[in-house]
């Protein structure tokens, strides 16, 4: 017998949620607090969060003959007047945009179908006018204004990001095209425009002053997602249902829950928020797994560290101010700080902490399936991309950590920043020291890592059943030195009393090669 409800994954029509009988999280109080407060609006969220699913809400909402759809929901309290208004709604996501000829061809695609409703007029030949004509002749034709809604606006932005050129002529085109929002506003009731970034607001919504950018309101935190309060109050049955098919407490299945799914802050204050996509697949599963990964990666993470200098080591407990985190800035989209802003507004860090002294906000990982997405992610993008034949597997690095063969570790490892490093990369350097970063916080999925230690905190410390390994890579010096600095600064120290056996092991990097030139491996059991 099938589960009840029915979970709506893949679901992204409101209609088709609510007629099939589907689980809804209700949202249009949202909606209800959206309408009365503005006019146009801006929402960055990440992938896979119902952005689309709110759109649609929004659509049928002013769609005529809709109004048993919103039958017991929040709005349906309060609503003693159902506008039907126009809506015109604009899809660019399920398209690949390598050129910019392809969003052109998309928007002349949507543009056709409007204009079979509310006709052409032959002055109209850029795409911008007959958006625009479009507009004025619905609101004209029913004298009433005119919803109009825009859905992954970036897309064709974020498949571009490492091609300036074509991101630049996109951005221009994505900018005229917008341009009619300003021109119409005296038409339009309502518009919204969602993405996962905001790129360079003077650059994309040029003019458009009234567009109110409510990603980071605290009363709009979980417009999209499911809050702490709707995770207790819409899926209670299921965590007993988990709890009960696991043989595990309930407690420990909304520790299980909250530990990979919750954790994100699109504001300086509110409660965490699940991936809702995640969560409704665990419970129809009965069973956590990796369910941001099964999506797919968007390219433009892993294409951010493969062509910009940014050492990924500094991601963790990184430090933005909330204007920062407002958008991407237009003068520099290859800065570091753009990068983590990217990384921010695509999910992979959240806010983790805020000073209202300062309004600056401190970030992180939100929960262990996105740490664990984009480690995997790196790693897959990174490394695994450049060895086909599959030499540097990552199971092999991990056997011979856990078997205690530090020399067959260090030898594989030498030979693989061997082979990485491409010539063309401004900063071959960072991206080789990446790779070294990437490498351990994937063995770090069995084992520990980054522990401190003694006075000082070690470059990398590998726990696992029967040995310790502690590392020290230098830059430009020698693997003697990195060597020394372990034993001057005890790094070894904590765990001298313990059974198992101690391995040290400095190597040192040459930014003239490129290369990890030599190491040496100092077995403290063996030690004169």
């Amino acid at each position: 017998m099938p589960k009840t409800p029915v979970f709506p994954i893949g679901l992204q029509d409101f209609r088709d949620v609510i007629s099939s009988g589907c689980m809804y999280v209700d949202k249009t109080s949202y909606i209800e607090r959206l309408l009365s407060s503005y006019r146009m609006v801006f929402l960055s969220r990440p992938r896979r969060f119902g952005k689309s699913l709110l759109l649609s809400t929004i659509e049928y909402l002013f769609s005529e003959g809709n109004r048993e759809l919103f039958r017991g929901l929040d709005i349906s309290r309060n609503m003693t007047e159902w506008e039907v208004l126009p809506v015109i709604r604009i899809d660019l996501s399920g398209e690949s945009y390598e050129h910019p000829d392809r969003l052109m061809q998309k928007l002349n695609l949507i543009l056709t179908e409007y204009e079979a409703v509310y006709g052409t007029a032959e002055a109209e030949v850029t795409i911008a006018a007959r958006f625009s004509g479009i507009i004025k002749r619905a609101s004209e034709g029913r004298q009433r204004q005119v919803v109009v809604l825009i859905d992954e606006y970036d897309r064709p932005l974020l498949e571009n990001v490492t091609s300036h050129s074509t991101q630049e002529e996109i951005r221009v085109k994505l900018r005229g095209f917008l341009s009619v929002l300003k021109e119409c506003s005296a038409l339009i009731r309502f518009a919204m425009i969602t993405g996962v970034t905001k790129f360079g607001h003077v650059s994309i919504f040029s003019g458009l002053n009234s567009l109110k950018d409510i990603s980071l309101k605290p009363e709009f935190n979980a417009v999209c997602g499911i809050s702490e309060t709707e995770f207790r109050k819409y899926f209670s049955a299921n965590v007993d249902e988990f709890a009960s098919c696991r043989g595990i407490s309930r407690e420990k299945t909304l520790s299980l829950f909250r530990d990979n799914y919750d954790g994100y802050h699109f504001s300086y204050s509110g409660e965490g928020v699940y991936n809702p996509f995640s969560i409704m697949n665990a419970f129809d599963d009965n069973l956590i797994s990796n369910y941001w990964i099964q999506t797919g990666t968007p390219k433009f993470i892993p294409d951010l560290f493969k062509q910009r200098s940014f050492p990924i080591r500094k991601l963790e407990n990184v430090e933005k101010s909330i204007n920062q985190l407002m958008g991407i800035s237009t003068t520099d989209d290859v800065s570091i700080d753009n990068t983590i802003v990217m990384l921010y507004q695509a999910g992979y860090l959240t806010i983790k902490g805020f000073d209202p002294a300062t309004n600056i906000c401190r970030l992180g990982f939100p929960n262990l399936e996105v740490k664990d997405s984009f480690w995997q992610s790196l790693y897959t993008f990174f490394i695994s991309s450049s060895d086909p034949q599959g030499i540097y597997n990552m199971e092999d690095f991990r056997t011979e950590i856990e078997e205690g063969d530090a020399d067959r570790f260090m030898t594989r490892l030498q030979s693989l920043m061997a082979s990485l490093s491409p010539s063309n990369l401004l900063d071959r350097e960072v991206y080789c020291q990446n790779a070294v970063e990437i490498i351990f916080k994937m063995l770090g999925r069995v084992v520990e890592t980054e522990v401190h230690s003694g006075p000082g905190r070690a470059d990398m410390i590998v726990k696992t059943a029967h040995n310790i390994f502690i590392f020290e890579f230098k830059i430009n010096s020698t693997a003697e030195k990195a060597l020394e600095q372990i034993r001057e600064k005890g790094y070894a120290s904590p765990y001298l009393c313990g059974p198992r056996a101690i391995i040290l092991i400095g190597a040192n990097f040459s930014t003239k090669t490129n290369l990890l030139d030599s190491y040496i491996i100092e077995d403290m059991a063996k030690r004169d």
